[in-house]
């Protein structure tokens, strides 16, 4: 499942349903029991460990002989991490030895054990600890949770299927366990399982922004676009407006239904950050581990709620444990920018340079600074950079690319399009940008026709989008190359566009290819009213030059220029976001 973005993104308001969220939490004295984000610790290859408890179908009898678990080898660990697991296996062993320990102490020790090595990533030695908790207290919801969690993290889905419904065996209908459980169905491409548990939870709670979100993705795995639209706008309306997250299955369902503007919206605003309601259990895991990467945890979880307060002083925390951490100082400049100070960015950035000259990451992000600042060929020297410490660096090339050719450095900016599109597969989500920006540097240069192939291409690839098919069309009907220029077929081209990708800003396209067949009264009734929507749109920057096409129009004339594409979906884009 996704993660929540934002603080109180969860499904219980204040003041209703805390008890609910938390019914998982056993309260006593004494003994903390904490979460570790799930979404941050890495997949990692899942050994079971043979060991003397039973398994997730419920608890044994108790062993008082039963030895403890082994220490796990910690030699690849942080060393942060090796004094906190050495300390509480001391504690364990001695909990077991103890003839006065009951089963109850005993399996909290265990748990206790488990958890801590759950939050230090040793997911291997985590599991035996907390199959055996479960052992000695078979009632305890806890421990088959934790393990539900623990194998939904290594990829082990189908344990962790069996985990989560034992724990709705203990608490039946117990709305965390069911979110969860919906989520690692959908993993598993169930979405016919996971659709009545989401409803469920949606039912004790109709406020519930992460189940509207499980119920519009359930629809979307099952191709129910109608259904997905629905019940993620919901979601997306329930949050406020913040759970960024739920942008690009949006744009997914929209294409789905066709819907290619609205698709194009919500993909221009997707963000890795997934949509998950507070959880007691796991988010207290994250405060047993103290090291630098425990903090960077704690922060990467506060910055992606946008807690920018919070987030950085995990950040600073960190630091002191390490202050050369160039990720760590990194993640603090970045929360810097968001909390509206730029400058405090700049220097941080600078920072890891100078300890860390060949962080990729640093480059990049002093580039987007630099950019923003109107300091172009200072940014163009960063993103040049960052592509050469780090090849492969797919959006700083990009945004190396996209500046070139903002400055006039067509032929530069044609090289790093090129390299960006070798080394991508075709079709590649994150390079739309490289065919159309190659096409429109081929167009500045003259080259009408290797720029037509181009956008060729680009449709090709991406054919759910449309502003290849209007640049193409553009450049059909109003080229000066007259072994280019082909208006009938830019008036097939746009007219298989769905009506919706029309009427987009861009749809003064249809007027240009209508007046290149020679039908002017149909182009200059589109062209008044692509004049009407940017004028109504607040673009009234583009109302005289599209007014000088309407009135060619209207005397009969087509429309003829050397750049006659004239727009681009990623010229008013940042060229990238510090991240």
């Amino acid at each position: 499942m996704d993660r929540p973005p934002y603080r109180r993104l969860h499904d219980a308001r204040r003041g209703r349903g805390d008890g609910a969220m938390k019914s998982l939490v056993r309260r006593r004295g004494g003994t903390g029991l904490a979460g570790v984000d799930p979404a941050i610790i890495g997949i990692a290859v899942f050994a079971c460990l043979a060991i003397a408890a039973g398994g997730c179908g419920g608890g044994g009898a108790e062993s008082k002989t039963a030895p403890t678990a082994a220490l796990p080898d910690l030699s690849a660990a942080d060393v942060f991490v090796r004094e906190q697991v050495r300390a509480q296996y001391a504690a364990l062993t001695a909990i077991e030895q103890s003839p006065a320990a009951n089963a109850a102490r005993r399996a909290d020790a265990y748990g206790d054990m488990g958890k801590l090595l759950m939050a230090a990533a040793l997911h291997d030695a985590a599991e035996p600890h907390l199959r055996r908790a479960q052992t000695l207290a078979p009632d305890d919801a806890r421990w088959p949770y934790y393990l539900g969690h623990l194998h939904r993290t290594t990829g082990a889905l189908e344990e962790s299927v069996a985990a989560f419904n034992h724990v709705l065996s203990i608490r039946p209908d117990d709305p965390l366990t069911l979110l969860w459980l919906g989520e690692v169905h959908l993993l598993l491409g169930r979405p016919e399982e996971a659709d009545p548990l989401f409803r469920t939870q949606l039912a004790m709670q109709p406020d519930s922004v992460v189940a509207h979100v499980g119920i519009g993705r359930a629809a979307l795995a099952a191709n129910d676009y109608a259904g997905a639209v629905e019940f993620l706008e919901a979601g997306l309306r329930l949050s406020g407006q913040t759970a960024v997250g739920v942008h690009y299955p949006l744009a997914l369902a929209y294409r789905g239904l066709g819907r290619f503007d609205r698709a194009e919206a919500h993909m221009r605003q997707r963000a890795d950050v997934a949509i998950l309601a507070e959880d007691p259990l796991m988010e207290e895991l994250d405060t047993l581990i103290e090291s630098p990467r425990a903090y960077e945890r704690r922060g990467n979880r506060a910055l992606s709620r946008r807690d920018w307060v919070t987030a950085a002083e995990h950040f600073r925390r960190g630091l002191v444990l390490e202050p050369g951490d160039p990720t760590l100082r990194h993640r603090l400049a970045t929360v810097l920018f968001q909390m509206g100070d730029p400058g405090g960015a700049f220097v941080e950035f600078e920072r890891i340079l100078q300890t860390a000259p060949d962080f990729a990451l640093a480059h990049f992000s002093l580039g987007v600074l630099l950019e923003g600042a109107g300091r172009r060929p200072e940014a163009i020297a960063r993103f040049e950079a960052a592509a050469r410490h780090e090849p492969a660096y797919v959006e700083a090339r990009l945004a190396l690319a996209g500046l070139l050719r903002r400055e006039g450095r067509f032929e530069e900016a044609l090289l790093q399009y090129e390299r960006v599109m070798e080394e991508s597969a075709p079709g590649d989500p994150r390079i739309e940008e490289a065919p159309f920006g190659h096409a429109i540097a081929l167009v500045r240069l003259g080259r009408h026709a290797d720029a037509r192939d181009r956008f060729g291409e680009g449709m090709a690839a991406y054919p759910d989008q449309p502003f290849f098919v209007h640049a193409l069309a553009r450049l059909l009907s109003g080229a000066t190359d007259p072994r280019v220029r082909d208006g009938a077929r830019a008036l097939a081209l746009l007219e298989t566009l769905p009506e919706a990708a029309r009427t987009l800003d861009l749809g003064e396209s249809m007027a240009m290819a209508l007046a290149a067949t020679g039908r002017f009264g149909e182009g200059a009734s589109w062209q008044r009213n692509a004049v009407d929507r940017a004028a109504r749109g607040g673009r009234a920057d583009l109302v005289p030059g599209m007014r000088e096409k309407l009135a060619h129009y209207e005397r009969g004339l087509p429309w003829r220029s050397d750049d006659p594409v004239e727009f681009d979906p990623f010229l008013e884009r940042s060229a990238g976001a510090i991240r």
